[in-house]
């Protein structure tokens, strides 16, 4: 199964191993992951990394992960990622992260759009979920253009770089067609 999709500006490709330098330029950046995580170390980062090459399907236990490019000059812009929940209905956790350089282009929107539709036109997910700091205001922007909608406000629930901050906890469910 091919997992390339494409929409109006950018492409979308499986993470493969040429792309170890992205992922080590994401993870190691702290303006990057300021709101996400806290810093691990390069051995952890490729440790994660070798696990999403992997080949994936609905019931692997690693996440979906792509790669995003403009379409007009090819440039990295970012991931984006499914991970299979169990639960009542199909139901799939995306995230994304942007390159500095992306920001603010309506990137991150357009990207979660498309995955979301590949994921309910080929798996065929009911129901997506997403989880942001509350202090990343605009993740919190794209998940609600997206059409997702805050469903809890958890307090000290994530630490990162030793300070707990709070999650919000997002939740869209596809009724009908998932139209992007």
């Amino acid at each position: 199964m091919t997992f390339d999709i494409a929409s109006e500006r950018l492409t979308y490709a499986k993470l493969v191993p040429s792309d170890w330098e992205l992922i080590r330029s994401i993870y190691t950046n702290p303006k990057l992951l300021q709101h996400i995580s806290t810093l691990q170390s390069e051995a952890a980062i490729r440790n994660n990394f070798e696990k999403e090459l992997a080949p994936w399907d609905i019931t692997s236990p690693h996440w979906l992960t792509w790669t995003i490019r403009e379409k007009a000059s090819n440039q990295q812009v970012g991931v984006i990622c499914i991970h299979t929940h169990n639960g009542e209905k199909r139901t799939a956790e995306v995230g994304f992260i942007l390159l500095e350089t992306s920001a603010g282009k309506g990137y991150a929107t357009e990207a979660l759009k498309r995955v979301m539709k590949f994921a309910v036109d080929t798996f065929r997910f009911e129901k997506f979920m997403a989880v942001c700091s509350e202090e990343h205001i605009a993740s919190q922007r794209v998940l609600e253009k997206v059409g997702m909608t805050l469903d809890e406000l958890v307090p000290d629930n994530t630490e990162i770089e030793g300070r707990m901050v709070n999650d919000c906890f997002y939740s869209m469910e596809v009724v009908g067609d998932y139209e992007s």
